[in-house]
């Protein structure tokens, strides 16, 4: 929220010297009547699904593991109950594996989403920065997160700033 904030008095300080011309776009609408992105997110949809019935496949597994270890008769040895209660321990181990490789911090899923979702991106942000020049503005925004998306390159001041702060 600062980020907006300091952008948006910048841009209204800016625009007290000079004419400027500010626009936004919508990325959620971007991204969601956007057809390539409709076909990444459906892509990772359909890969994410598979994922699922793979880890419910698992979770089966072990269901019916439990279940045999239940219904076993007294007349089974302890040495069988064992094996059988290792195998169980077993499969829930790589149970919680496979989720953590799929869907954990840096997993499968989010490896996937940004292989489908990157050229979409940069495709974007491409067209963002071409109707941005074609039209002539100064400042575009993104009025979802308040994000700048393009700017003119004189109103760079990064090099003035790390003049001043090398003084």
């Amino acid at each position: 929220m600062k980020k907006v904030f300091t952008v948006v008095i910048l841009a209204a300080a800016v625009m007290m010297f000079a004419e400027i011309k500010l626009g936004y776009i919508n990325s959620d609408k971007v991204l969601a009547d956007y057809n390539d992105a409709k076909k990444a997110k459906e892509e990772l949809a359909k890969w994410n699904k598979e994922k699922e019935n793979e880890a419910v496949k698992m979770e089966n597994e072990i269901k019916a593991l439990e279940d045999e270890i239940k219904n076993m008769s007294v007349m089974v040895s302890e040495e069988k109950r064992n094996e059988k209660m290792a195998e169980g321990q077993k499969k829930l181990q790589e149970y919680y594996q496979y989720k953590d490789k799929v869907w954990g911090q840096s997993g499968d899923f989010y490896k996937k989403n940004s292989e489908l979702m990157q050229p979409v991106l940069d495709k974007i942000n491409a067209v963002i920065k071409q109707v941005s020049e074609k039209e002539k503005f100064d400042f575009v925004f993104d009025a979802n997160t308040g994000t700048l998306l393009f700017a003119k390159p004189e109103y760079e001041i990064t090099d003035l700033v790390l003049k001043e702060l090398n003084k």
